[in-house]
């Protein structure tokens, strides 16, 4: 075995430029892999310098390392500046500064705007600027590790399609040797990578049509996802195997997938007296917390009122539970849309449902179906389609249930609500199926139960309520499939119209409100399971632990 000296993550997401779950990622793994294993450890990411100049503290962390390279790409050669942050011994994030690259929009004045969306991928008008990026910083990445002074015996971990040129550029550059790098996938996207684009780094003609398809053959060791089913899924579900990523399969067929699982990104937050005494049977006070926390949430809620927000919540004479949904909206993944379809079985005044969706691709003129859902639904629904800068802590800890109506989710932040005492309603799909423990109540079908027993033993106490769509004809869930992935609405039709005409997402809508009308009876006719599912949260937590998942990135790198 050769012995690294240096571990290298690259991102395109950090905590300067966060977006999704992997900046959640970036911000703890690499921290966490310097501390247990006494290795030096580096991020490495591009600066996106109009995202972080809305962040004033964590701009000041940044101060130059003295270094300033030139990366040739395209016929042209420019200068890149080396910033760093020191965040504790062992590990550095080095951010890579350049005026012609990584220039993604960013409004610091309110809520992200669609011609501003704050999001490193999205450069509105610029479509092929996230290729050219993401080819920019792979160039680049080799340079800035000869100038830091890396050269030998490096385990690069590379994050997601935007970063696996890595794998290619290191290997081909001769001031770096005896380095060796392996891929994590984060979801299973891909991007088309054509010759004329190809070329701005390399005139070598290299077999695939994209991204990964090229670059799987210069990885070292087996490809890594971010829990055991995903990895699973990516060879055996529809939704991956026919419409994402059929043209991995033959690759995947012949490459070990390694998943490991990430750790909880929340520790307990719920008073210990609570859980000590529901640990011996008394459950008054987890009742009584959580009551509490209700009230500050139904306080901030009543007192919170952005004119940006949408509909409205009447909590007179209510005693029925409260559903947050939350995270970026992504139409190919989140479900947002089959959370407000599901939402239509209700009856008016069985819950209350509050969502916080940050603008994705879309901005918040994709989210235009939440809206009519909250004007049909007065008194019920609220939705604030921006990223809440305040009370997101109340939200989460003061809500009844989480809401993760997810088409798919390689992790999942079920963990979340665990770690302030909310149970979770969920779609069982990725990582939601390895963190949900679901209540054996008329959603959990056959289908579920099968899922779950992968994971979870029959005695396991629930942590919430899982779902899934029957099984129908194959041709049916493909071309449904396909038929979401596309978003053919757009420009200017609607997404949850649109999708209401396909079989499969009607069942799909159906099992959620199942799930939902589930969840509702529960908290309403028994208290002290209620309790019981959150107690049985906080255990679970233990199970996403970082150590563990270092442990076995570190068993990776050790068989590279």
């Amino acid at each position: 075995m050769t012995h690294w000296s240096t571990l290298i993550f690259a991102t395109f997401e950090s905590e300067f430029a966060p977006l999704g779950g992997l900046a959640a990622v970036m911000r703890v793994l690499p921290k966490r892999m310097a501390q247990l294993m006494g290795t030096e450890c580096l991020t490495i990411a591009p600066f996106f310098r109009k995202i972080t100049r809305c962040k004033p503290a964590l701009l000041r962390q940044l101060s130059s390392t003295g270094h300033r390279i030139s990366v040739p790409f395209g016929g042209q050669v420019y200068s890149v500046e080396l910033l760093q942050a020191h965040s504790q011994a062992k590990h550095r994030t080095i951010l890579l500064k350049t005026a012609q690259y990584f220039n993604a929009p960013c409004n610091c004045q309110g809520p992200p705007r669609l011609r501003t969306p704050c999001n490193p991928y999205v450069t509105p008008g610029h479509p092929e600027q996230l290729l050219r990026d993401a080819l920019f910083f792979c160039q680049a990445v080799p340079h800035a590790l000869v100038a830091l002074g890396y050269t030998s015996h490096l385990i690069v971990n590379l994050q997601d399609w935007e970063t696996a040129c890595v794998a290619f550029t290191l290997k081909r550059d001769p001031r770096i040797t005896h380095a060796a790098c392996v891929l994590t996938l984060h979801n299973s996207y891909d991007h088309d990578l054509p010759f004329r684009e190809w070329r701005q780094i390399s005139s070598q003609r290299i077999p695939g049509k994209t991204v990964l398809t090229k670059m799987l053959p210069f990885l070292d060791g087996p490809l890594c996802t971010v829990s055991e089913q995903f990895a699973r899924e990516l060879r055996q579900d529809p939704l991956h195997t026919k419409v994402y990523a059929p043209h991995l399969q033959t690759a995947l067929a012949t490459r070990p997938i390694r998943g490991i699982d990430n750790g909880a990104f929340a520790e307990p937050n719920f008073p210990l007296q609570a859980r000590r005494a529901a640990m011996q049977g008394h459950y008054t006070s987890i009742l009584t917390q959580k009551r509490r926390r209700r009230a500050r949430l139904i306080h901030l809620l009543e007192e919170y009122q952005p004119s940006e927000a949408w509909g409205s919540l009447d909590f007179s004479q209510f005693d029925g539970p409260i559903f947050l949904m939350f995270g970026r909206d992504d139409p190919r993944q989140k479900g947002y849309d089959l959370a407000a379809a599901a939402i239509e079985h209700i009856p008016a005044g069985e819950a209350k449902f509050v969502f916080t969706p940050i603008p994705g691709e879309e901005g918040s003129r994709g989210l235009q179906f939440l809206k009519r859902l909250a004007g049909r639904r007065p008194g019920d629904v609220k939705v604030f389609p921006f990223r809440m800068e305040r009370g997101y802590a109340e939200l989460q800890a003061g809500a009844s249930f989480l809401l993760m109506c997810s088409f798919y989710e390689p992790f999942g932040g079920a963990t979340e609500g665990y770690a302030v005492g909310t149970p979770v309603v969920a779609r069982a799909t990725g990582g939601l199926i390895q963190q949900v423990v679901p209540y054996p109540s008329a959603c959990c079908t056959p289908t579920v139960r099968r899922l779950s027993r992968q994971f979870h033993k029959p005695s396991a106490h629930p942590t919430g309520f899982l779902f899934r769509e029957p099984a129908l004809p194959s041709a049916s869930v493909i071309k449904g499939w396909r038929a979401i992935i596309r978003c053919r609405y757009r420009p200017h039709g609607d997404r949850l119209r649109d999708r209401l005409e396909l079989p499969l997402f009607q069942v799909m809508a159906q099992e959620a409100a199942r799930a939902i009308q589930d969840a509702i009876a529960l908290y309403r006719s028994a208290p002290i399971e209620y309790a019981r599912m959150v107690v049985a949260g906080f255990h679970l937590l233990s199970r996403f632990s970082w150590d563990r998942t270092v442990s076995q990135y570190r068993a990776v790198y050790r068989s590279l």
